[in-house]
């Protein structure tokens, strides 16, 4: 079966319990919104946080609306502050 990487970093790690885990591509996972609701319903503490992260697929920043095919890698990643 194939599957979706998803790195976690900063709160979301610590919210999720883990800083990697894999997603199975076919469990509702078309597009970055469809697996992040996956992944939120697997691991309901990074729900209120969704509004403060970005996301990256395949290292390239990506929105809601973006596809998530087997084997690509979902980095989840914290709010940066800073001058």
């Amino acid at each position: 079966m194939q599957k979706v990487r998803v790195l976690l970093f900063g709160a979301a790690a610590d919210k999720a319990g883990t800083r990697e885990l894999e997603l199975p591509a076919g469990e509702g996972a078309t597009t970055l919104g469809e697996l992040w609701a996956s992944l939120s319903r697997r691991h309901p503490g990074l729900s209120s946080m969704r509004g403060s992260l970005a996301f990256a697929v395949n290292g390239e920043y990506a929105s809601d609306e973006d596809p998530v095919r087997p084997g690509d890698e979902v980095a989840v990643l914290p709010p940066v502050s800073g001058g």
